[in-house]
């Protein structure tokens, strides 16, 4: 369902060159052997597996209670600390809905967005895309089924099943995998209302969510259809597993060999010529900036620059937003778009910075009539003295409702215009508070309710291909990002399929056990009932997390 691809790596040798570049030279005495802009997702883990001889450039280190206690994932994404405030623009100008200035939030800290995204684990729905990664490089090492019996068992140290039942998992890897955490009940039975019962078992009717996924996060259940219960990134004391932790562990076991540059801007990728094709060298860094949209940006300056060389790669692994730029900045990308900047094209690459792609989401919202007993009190603050729940959870062995991520049980469906070979394609996940989607302040409405219910509806493998593009050469000019929203083709299937996640959800919400306790549905709302006001109520409410298309950003000759 989710995309299997979210950083990129830069292939150091490419063909095609249109500017003159200086001699590549020995690089024996160069100050590092690998070079990997970004430790988030992609370069964390990989920085740390060359750590004999790894150069990692990364934001912040931060541990706190928002980085490592689940239920704070919401206070971490306005945590001043990590965050980064994007904005892009969600439709073309001129299309009847305008929505512009639309906040979207990452991190900028050691671990990147692994150490405040929801800690959703779901890999299922991911066979076109890795399978397609294996036909375009003709490497089968690409495929589903390699990704995961050799890499996804490599990394899992998964807490709830049977290793001798569950080939298709690891049990030895760095990162922790779990179920929602029940023993918070057996400890203290009195978290356990009956909304919340009625919550946890609402979505399990097979008329309507389909049968039961007993592993959402096995090979057979790759293009399964029903509900299952939601796996997580968390460990066995309840608390996030990120790639910073990988990170640490790996420094701390081999000193000096994984060396991290904290709080450093990387401006430019080095490059060279040799034997006619375009080689990356290293990468020029400015120790001390930050990205415009960083919290601690104080107005763009002149940079204090210098270079550090790798021996033999550079890896760009520095996000959705920040690798496009890295690579324009340097000179690889559309002739055209650069010269506006007077940039010197060094690769013609048009495809970098396009197929943008988003997960389209859209949020159900009800307001139950009473309280959940699992938050009474709770307020998601760093003070234990003004947080009775949050000084329960330091006392009692994080025994509570902040055990709990972004998310419960998931339901898996396939959209009626999907042809019939093509996977699921929607994720229903539900939560016990109220989300209406990214915006300016959206943490404080989720701790301010304690009695609401979220239905988020996901539309996997969306049609829709947006842009990144500068604003000016320097590397602290603001992006220009536009989503593009259902504009291309396919994009009128892509409401339907959300339209009909919207009414499976309500549909749910109407029966046992759950119906007796709602007070109210408040978005859509109740009078949002035909086709048309429900697809409007998604043009305007349509919120997701981006990624790039596979294979065409970087490869487009």
């Amino acid at each position: 369902m989710l995309s299997a691809l979210t950083i990129w790596v830069l292939y150091l040798i490419i063909s095609v060159a249109c500017a003159e570049l200086p001699a590549c030279t020995d690089t024996a005495n160069a100050d590092y052997d690998f070079i990997v802009v970004g430790a988030g997702a992609g370069g964390g883990p990989l920085a740390a597996r060359l750590a004999e001889a790894g150069y990692s450039d990364a934001g912040h280190d931060t541990v706190n209670y928002n980085t490592t206690i689940p239920a704070y994932f919401i206070r971490s994404l306005e945590d001043p600390q990590i965050d980064l405030n994007y904005t892009y623009q969600e439709y073309p100008t001129g299309f009847f809905v305008t929505r512009d200035n639309q906040w979207y939030p990452r991190a900028r800290a050691l671990g990147g967005s692994t150490i405040h995204n929801a800690m959703v684990n779901i890999i299922s729905g991911t066979r076109q895309d890795f399978d397609g990664l294996a036909t375009a490089f003709n490497d089968s090492t690409w495929s589903r089924d390699n990704m995961q019996l050799t890499y996804f068992r490599r990394i899992e140290d998964n807490l709830y099943l049977v290793p001798l039942l569950s080939p298709d998992h690891g049990f030895h890897g760095w990162l922790k995998t779990s179920l929602l955490p029940f023993d918070v009940f057996s400890a203290n039975p009195f978290f356990l209302d009956p909304q919340i019962s009625a919550l946890a078992t609402s979505q399990w009717d097979p008329l309507v969510a389909g049968p039961p996924i007993l592993d959402l996060n096995s090979l057979s259940a790759d293009s399964a259809v029903g509900v299952g219960s939601t796996s997580f990134t968390i460990d066995g004391q309840h608390v996030r597993s990120s790639v910073r932790d990988r990170l640490a562990a790996v420094q701390q076991s081999l000193p000096g060999q994984l060396h991290l540059s904290l709080d450093t801007l990387a401006t430019k990728i080095l490059l060279c010529n040799s034997s006619s094709t375009v080689t990356a060298y290293g990468v020029q860094i400015a120790p001390g900036a930050a990205l415009p949209v960083a919290s601690n940006f104080k107005g763009k300056v002149a940079l204090d620059m210098r270079n550090v060389t790798a021996r033999h790669e550079v890896i760009v692994s520095a996000g959705v937003f920040q690798s496009p730029q890295l690579l324009m900045l340097s000179g690889i990308g559309d002739e055209a778009q650069l010269s506006q900047f007077g940039i010197e094209a060094i690769v013609h690459l048009p495809g970098v910075g396009t197929n943008l792609q988003d997960h389209d989401e859209v949020a159900v919202n009800w307001l139950l009539k009473d309280n959940y007993t699992l938050f009474d009190g709770c307020k998601w603050l760093s003070d234990r003295t003004d947080d009775p729940c949050l000084e329960y959870w330091l006392t009692h062995n994080h025994e509570n409702g902040y055990a709990f991520a972004g998310a419960m049980n998931s339901v898996i469906t396939k959209s009626s215009s999907s042809p019939p070979e093509a996977a699921p394609d929607v994720l229903t996940y539900w939560d016990p508070v109220i989300f209406r989607g990214f915006f300016r302040g959206v943490p404080q409405e989720v701790v301010d309710n304690h009695k609401g219910l979220t239905a988020v509806v996901l539309k996997g493998h969306p049609s829709s291909k947006g842009t990144v593009k500068l604003t000016g050469s320097h590397p602290q000019d603001p992006l220009d990002i536009q989503k593009l929203h259902f504009q291309a083709p396919g994009g009128s299937a892509d409401i339907a399929a959300i339209r009909e996640g919207i009414k499976r959800a309500r549909e749910l919400v109407s029966l046992l056990p759950i119906s007796p306790f709602v007070q109210e549905e408040i978005a859509p709302g109740p009078t949002v009932i035909t086709d048309d006001q429900i697809d409007n109520y998604i043009y305007n409410h349509v919120f997701g997390r981006c990624f790039f298309k596979p294979i065409r950003a970087f490869l487009i000759p």
